[in-house]
Order: structure tokens, then C-alpha cells, then sequence
């Protein structure tokens, strides 16, 4: 567990190369991705990766909420919601198929 009298380690902001790439936000309803980088706090990288949501995973869109929150997402073939505000905080490579 995160205890907060420690300091956070470097590396858990978006580094400056990922920042104005393309974010699991921006994917379409079909669009696939590989996830680049997870930003955030500790507490949030942890509930992400407790969900298959990791460096180099592959990440489908299945499909947006009527008013586009939360998306629904294929991870490893299960299907995973989330909230767009989290989703800004994923940095993805698009794969074109």
C-alpha cells in the first residue's frame, strides 16, 4: 500500500514525449490500441494494473456511453467500462488493422 509520508517516485506523470501523444479518450468505437504509458497517482496506476491495463497491453474500444462516459473497453478479452477522465490518463499507440 501507498504510504504517504513517502515521497512518489519519479515517473508516474505522463513524460514529456507522451504527453501530446494520443489518448485512450481519443480511440473510436473500434479503434485498437497498445498502451504506451500510465499516468496518475500510485493508488490509480495500481487499480489499473490490478485490471490488465499495463505497458504494451493491446486495447480494443467496443463502444461509448450514450453521452460518451464511460467507454467500454476489450482488455485481454474481457469487456472493462471506465471513465473518460481516466482515460485521459492513458497514453496509447494506435495499431491499425
Amino acid at each position: 500500500m501507498f504510504n504517504r509520508r513517502q515521497k512518489k517516485r519519479p515517473g508516474h506523470q505522463l513524460t514529456e514525449e507522451n504527453r501530446t501523444g494520443l489518448r485512450l479518450s481519443d480511440l473510436r468505437p473500434g479503434e485498437t490500441g497498445r498502451i504506451v504509458e500510465v499516468g496518475g497517482s500510485d493508488q490509480f496506476r495500481l487499480r489499473l494494473i490490478e485490471m490488465g491495463l499495463t505497458r504494451n497491453a493491446e486495447i480494443a474500444v467496443d463502444k461509448y456511453a450514450p453521452l460518451l462516459d464511460p467507454m467500454e473497453l476489450i482488455v485481454m478479452g474481457y469487456h472493462l467500462s471506465i471513465r473518460a477522465q481516466d482515460a485521459e490518463k492513458i497514453v496509447v499507440k494506435r495499431i491499425d488493422r
